[in-house]
């Protein structure tokens, strides 16, 4: 590298001279530095002429590779700044589709208010794909339905919100303030579909209280099911961040009274330590996850004019 550095500082100023001073070396040393890497090349760098020197061809086709090094280093260089002064930089999200229909994008927001000027990029994965892909390198986080396969991930705390809920506009269910699953028997029901891990749960507590429903419709994702409701055709239950984005498109939300979990968590790729930018984005997500779970039983999250309705018109974050 030191002779590499040297050869790259002559080529600039085409001066032994002025190569020693823009090194804060001496012209004698940059001199005998060339002559080594001529050595270690095998072929000449330079012809002398009067008032400098004259690079050779060989040289000027040596320099295009030891540029595209440097530049290399420039980018190693940015980075570091921008770590040290947790500034800048890249992060790349993947996660499942119930999440990145709006709640992450209200993340991001919190996340760019907090000082990060941070690229983000958000891709949407079924979770077992979220996981490959994070394993593999792909992404820096993930956010992933439990359970997981964490043999090539490191994963966080399982996070949890109660599932909510859905009604047409106008049903009679609008007017309670909690809905018990024993209020939806004989109702027309929209499930999600089977071997999904919420349809799992809502069925084992239908049947555990023995409740029968009229389910004519089903869909494999929560906005799929919401778009069934928002037509009149049942109610359904589905986890709370897809549900509001149709709070104000013929869906009323109502919380429910037995406790219906959507359970998921971040995961990084092993054996990476997570850096700051994924520290701190994940800490924005648990901060307004927080807001979510506490505000999720008197529907103050679901209900209120918040960013996240204008900031899904917008689709501020990219793909």
């Amino acid at each position: 590298m030191r002779q590499i550095e040297a050869f790259r500082a002559v080529m600039l100023t085409t001066n032994m001279t002025e190569a020693g001073r823009m090194l804060s070396v001496t012209q004698s040393a940059i001199s005998k530095i060339m002559r080594e890497l001529e050595v270690e090349v095998g072929f000449p760098l330079f012809s002398r002429r009067k008032g400098g020197l004259e690079p050779t061809a060989d040289a000027f086709a040596l320099f295009e590779e030891v540029q595209r090094s440097f530049s290399g280093l420039d980018k190693i260089g940015r980075a570091a700044r921008r770590i040290r002064h947790r500034e800048g930089g890249r992060l790349r999200i993947a996660a499942m589709p119930a999440l990145t229909s709006g709640f992450l994008q209200m993340v991001v927001r919190s996340f760019a208010e907090n000082g990060h000027d941070a690229e983000v990029s958000v891709d949407t994965y079924n979770s077992p794909e979220v996981v490959d892909l994070v394993a593999a390198g792909h992404y820096d986080v993930g956010f992933a339905m439990t359970p997981v396969d964490t043999e090539h991930v490191m994963h966080g705390p399982v996070m949890r919100v109660n599932c909510v809920c859905l009604v047409p506009e106008g049903h009679p269910l609008c007017q309670k303030s909690v809905v018990s699953i024993k209020d939806l028997e004989g109702e027309a029901f929209i499930s999600l579909a089977e071997a999904t891990t919420t349809r799992l749960k809502i069925d084992g507590l239908f049947a555990s209280e023995n409740i029968i429903r009229s389910k004519l419709y089903e869909a494999r994702w929560s906005v799929s099911v919401a778009s069934f409701v928002a037509e009149g055709l049942g109610c359904a239950i589905i986890e709370p961040f897809s549900a509001k984005l149709f709070r104000a498109n013929g869906v009323e939300i109502v919380p429910i009274e037995e406790e219906i979990s959507f359970s998921f968590v971040d995961v990084t790729p092993k054996p990476k330590k997570p850096n700051f930018l994924i520290t701190d984005f994940v800490k924005c997500f648990r901060d307004l996850l927080y807001e979510l779970h506490s505000n999720e039983r008197n529907r103050s999250w679901y209900n209120r004019n918040s960013r996240l309705d204008t900031l899904h018109k917008r689709a501020s974050v990219h793909r």
